[in-house]
């Protein structure tokens, strides 16, 4: 049908248009240089604005299309549609965007003072880790607050209630109903969540009084204990390892999995310095063309960690079809983050940690007994969701607001008091970059569960024992009807049954 190929026209401009953007946001966030990520944007969204390419759009919804054709139009007449509703949308998003610019470049540049030195995060991450010092671990903890002013004299607040505006003129409730409908997820999904976890809440209490007496010789584990707490059950976590091997031990994992990474144009960009961002992050510049890999790492075995999650979203790319950009478009974040945590979980499987330790009985145990406590505080999640969501709900005038609110969500969610110092939550760059993003991740590990005990059943044996079926599996009923379906219904497709929390509460 001619009108489905300029359908596929329009599509391929504007996809050029977006890939310059991200090219331009990698040089951003790692080397500090802002060579025009807002004018690339602009540029963009010009073509997102053309009128005669709206209407080709529109004319195809008329058609009567096959199921998949359908879902083509669909995603991209959601991408247009909210630059032909108002010229205030328009203004809103450009000036959203340019706010997201200038607030990327501090989070990306700042670094902490801590005992009088200027650090990294990954610096307050290794003695949170691993110093035995509960005083230097709180220090260590609150330093990251250092960055909360820096963010809210750049126009954080600035930003929220830009976001806020923009939600409303658009017609939605608020932007956490806009952000969800937008990425195609029913606000309904976290109805019952608050009260799964309070009946959670008794166990998992109970169970971290026990790590909490036997490893702190204290009653309460505190967050500035939580990583040191891991380290404590799985002390192999922080073995000094090689990284200048990384590559070759990754692509030895996926290999097993039958999937060769060597194939695919994947860049990484791993060890700190100065002006680059801190976080971890894949740049998917172009579906299954480029992917660009940045990390923060200093030779721990738990830094493979990130490296496994963002080389599995690199894998998730290349091995979608590079010809069906429209469909890839459609990929579900949660179906993204849920692949990106599979992989991840890797770092505790002897396919990928034989070869770091000698003692491999005494390793499988602790990291054994450490997944048992990860997936026994999982639901712990659900506090740093809702206040995601709660920022856009809440009238927030100040620095102290904030604080107020992250108080009011934690004593809500886990009925846990105040410190006596300020939280630290600015650095936690979704809030800024990627608002109402953070339920992917914990979505990502419920269909992670799902899909390990679906593959067992329909082949009677674990991922590991059978690598190779799995790999196939993963690519098969996953990754390739990714785009084509919604999130909710590719969960149900795979695993016969509506999204539940159950696979974590198992």
């Amino acid at each position: 049908m001619n009108q489905l190929k300029k359908l596929n026209e329009i599509y391929d401009e504007i996809h050029k248009q977006f890939v310059e953007v991200s090219k331009l946001s990698w040089t951003q966030y790692t080397a500090g240089y802002d060579f025009g990520v807002q004018e690339a944007y602009e540029k963009a969204v010009e073509k997102l604005k053309d009128k005669k390419n709206y209407e080709a759009i529109q004319s195809c919804l008329e058609l009567e299309l096959s199921p998949v054709d359908s879902r083509r139009v669909e995603i991209v007449q959601n991408m247009f549609q909210p630059y032909h509703l108002s010229k205030e949308l328009n203004t809103l998003d450009s000036e959203i965007k340019r706010k997201v610019n200038e607030l990327s470049k501090v989070l990306n540049t700042f670094r902490y003072s801590f005992n009088g030195q200027t650090v990294s995060s990954v610096d307050l991450s290794q003695i949170l880790s691993s110093n035995p010092d509960r005083e230097m671990r709180k220090k260590a903890y609150f330093a990251r607050n250092q960055i909360n002013k820096a963010m809210i004299d750049a126009g954080f607040l600035d930003l929220l209630e830009l976001r806020k505006e923009y939600a409303k003129a658009y017609g939605s409730e608020n932007f956490v109903t806009h952000m969800l409908e937008k990425n195609e997820l029913d606000p309904s999904t976290f109805e019952g969540w608050k009260e799964q976890l309070h009946e959670s809440l008794p166990k998992m209490n109970q169970a971290r009084t026990r790590f909490a007496q036997e490893y702190l010789k204290d009653d309460q584990i505190m967050p500035w204990d939580e990583a040191y707490i891991d380290s404590k059950v799985a002390p192999s976590l922080n073995k000094q390892v090689d990284m200048s091997e990384y590559y070759t031990n990754i692509q030895e994992l996926f290999n097993i999995f039958d999937i060769d990474i060597s194939k695919f144009n994947i860049t990484y960009d791993i060890f700190p310095r100065a002006n680059k961002s801190e976080w971890g992050y894949n740049f998917p510049v172009e579906t299954a063309k480029d992917s660009r890999i940045l990390a923060n790492v200093k030779n721990r075995y738990f830094e493979y960690g990130v490296l496994l999650h963002e080389t599995g979203h690199a894998v998730h790319s290349f091995l979608l079809d590079p010809e069906e950009k429209i469909l890839n478009k459609g990929v579900s974040g949660i179906i993204s983050e849920g692949i990106a945590n599979l992989f991840q979980g890797f770092l505790y499987s002897p396919v990928f940690y034989e070869k770091f330790f000698e003692d491999k009985n005494t390793v499988e145990r602790q990291f054994t007994n450490l997944k048992e406590y990860k997936k026994l505080n999982s639901l712990r999640a659900v506090n740093r969701i809702f206040l995601d969501h709660k920022m856009y709900t809440t009238k927030l005038n100040s620095l102290d607001d904030v604080h107020q609110l992250y108080w009011n969500n934690q004593k809500e969610l886990l009925d846990e008091n105040p410190f006596d110092m300020d939280p630290p939550w600015a650095y936690i760059i979704h809030f800024t970059t990627h608002p109402i993003y953070l339920h992917n991740y914990f979505m990502g590990d419920v269909t992670c569960e799902m899909l390990s005990k679906v593959f067992e059943r329909k082949f009677d044996a674990s991922m590991v024992e059978k690598p190779k079926e799995f790999g196939q599996f993963l690519i098969n009923e996953v990754i390739k009807p990714s785009g084509t379906y919604k999130y909710n219904d590719l969960f149900k497709k795979i695993s016969g049954e509506e999204f539940s929390l159950k696979y974590m509460l198992d």
